[in-house]
């Protein structure tokens, strides 16, 4: 097989199109004046960062240990989990402040069919992120797994 086949093949389509996705979504909020695509974009840009984290930690994760690092960088996933968390907190404060703000001084939402169009096809995009990845997460264990006790 080759370099990247299986899981990483999959995590690099993936970030392709979160980029792709993400400056569409993020310009067209732009320009609608829409906080819910604008927020569904970083949502996508959170998920592009997890996905990167994600490849990182693949790789990572096979170097073994040695004196220099006794436990290797089998828990390079985890820090990355949390560097994401982080970040994902820190994106949805930021989407709160800018709701209430809205709350208080409500903004006309411009291009409506531009935003619901887009919307619908991010909407699209999660249900194909969702149909790609669904055999290599957590949800299916393999028969005999000691975890789940199937």
């Amino acid at each position: 097989m080759g370099r990247y086949s299986g899981r990483s093949s999959r995590l690099i389509l993936m970030c392709v199109a979160s980029i792709a996705i993400f400056a569409v979504e993020i310009s067209v909020a732009y320009v609608g004046n829409s906080l819910s695509l604008a927020s569904d974009a970083f949502a996508v840009l959170s998920h592009l960062i997890s996905m990167i984290i994600g490849l990182f930690g693949v790789r990572f994760s096979r170097v073994r240990w040695h004196k220099a690092s006794t436990y290797g960088f089998s828990r390079a996933d985890v820090l990355g989990a949390f560097g994401n968390s982080v970040f994902a907190t820190a994106l949805m404060f930021s989407i709160f402040v800018e709701a209430v703000k809205r709350f208080i001084n409500p903004q006309k939402t411009e291009k409506e069919l531009l935003v619901l169009i887009i919307g619908v096809s991010g909407l699209g995009f999660n249900v194909l992120n969702y149909v790609i990845f669904m055999e290599c997460c957590y949800c299916h264990a393999p028969p005999g797994d000691t975890e789940t006790g199937k």
